[in-house]
């Protein structure tokens, strides 16, 4: 168990915690000073539609690391 983290795997992590602490900064300041002007259907699709948008954001981030990383580990067990 002497292997390193494979390469991008931090960045993304931070990336991922920094993406959903900002979504979250975003829907208390939206619930705080915007809903009020909204009906509550209005709210919860905001809300929904803005967590659509990051988990694609996430998602489309992690799936090319995960392509990327199924890729090499392929190629080290042909070699192999």
């Amino acid at each position: 168990m002497n292997e390193e983290a494979p390469s991008g795997l931090a960045s993304r992590v931070v990336a991922s915690i920094v993406i959903c602490a900002a979504w979250l900064v975003f829907v208390l300041v939206f619930a705080v000073f915007y809903a009020s002007n909204f009906g509550l259907l209005q709210s919860v699709v905001i809300v929904l539609v803005s967590l659509i948008i990051v988990g694609a954001a996430i998602g489309a981030m992690w799936a090319s690391w995960g392509i990327r990383f199924g890729y090499a580990e392929e190629r080290k067990k042909r070699k192999k």
